[in-house]
């Protein structure tokens, strides 16, 4: 089994007794998911080909709202890709349960917020190994 640091709003969880919260199954997978489409690809110098670039897309302001919604789908469904294949290399060295293991993407959708037109909204939703539907949302703003 194998478990990650739990985050909130990008810090680190803490307990009541001051001990690191940790996560694992789905819901470490849930957190696996928005790492990678939050994390610009190429920015871990560790890892040149984790991330997506998601976070790093700028059209400028005549672009379509249809051909971004597709970029951002296209490089959502990538890194998601990109993050089976790292899984199936992880489990070849490490015990993982099955509630972490992507076996397929069920949907990738990207909507443009109604309030701000600079926000996407990314919503992803995988298959597990164990059977089980995660699904995980990003928001990130077009510049």
């Amino acid at each position: 089994m194998s478990f990650d640091l739990a985050l909130e709003r990008g810090d680190i969880k803490i307990s009541a007794d001051g001990s690191m919260k940790t996560v694992s199954g789905n819901a470490k997978l849930r957190q696996d998911i928005i790492k990678i489409l939050l994390t610009e690809l190429g920015s871990n110098k560790f890892h040149p080909k984790y991330g997506s670039y998601i976070g790093a897309l700028q059209m400028g302001h005549y672009a379509d709202a249809k051909l971004i919604s597709l970029d951002l789908e296209s490089s959502a469904r990538k890194a998601i890709k990109n993050l089976m294949s790292l899984q199936r290399s992880q489990a070849g060295k490490q015990s993982l349960t099955p509630g972490e293991l992507i076996v397929d993407i069920l949907k990738v959708s990207v909507a443009r917020d109604q309030v701000d037109p600079r926000l996407y909204n990314i919503f992803v939703s995988v298959l597990t190994k164990r059977l089980t539907e995660v699904r995980s949302n990003v928001t990130v703003r077009i510049a």
